[in-house]
């Protein structure tokens, strides 16, 4: 039941994101708390690994596991900080000099973020 939840919301996100794209006015007043109300409605891939590692009686590869996957997040999301920080005035003068391809790569990638979540979304539904 919460797999068919998770699908859905899936699906509905995509949607979301493929109506976003395609919509000529932009929407990021509440994307923010949308985003976070949505993300707090789907399991945690570390919390189902660690209670599964737990019911088996194997805490030890859940922990491991748990500390592996936040140190893959602090090194990803560290890096993605750095390199924002030391391209920030190039991309703020690119953006400045074409505000209509940053309007158009925008929309592309949010569609396309759109076009995979809703196709997943099928692809899982279609397979149960």
């Amino acid at each position: 039941m919460p797999e068919d939840v998770n699908r859905g919301l899936l699906g509905v996100i995509g949607l979301w994101k493929i109506w976003r794209a395609f919509s000529h006015g932009h929407h990021h007043k509440h994307e923010g708390e949308a985003v976070g109300f949505m993300a707090g409605l789907i399991p945690r891939p570390l919390t189902v690994f660690v209670g599964f590692a737990i019911s088996r009686g194997v805490p030890v590869a859940g922990l491991l596991f748990a500390v592996t996957m936040m140190a893959g997040v602090a090194l990803t999301l560290s890096s993605v900080a750095v390199l924002s920080t030391l391209f920030r005035e190039h991309l703020v003068q690119i953006f400045e000099i074409r505000p209509r391809v940053y309007a158009a790569i925008s929309r592309a990638m949010e569609g396309a973020a759109g076009i995979f979540l809703a196709g997943v979304a099928v692809w899982q539904i279609a397979a149960v």
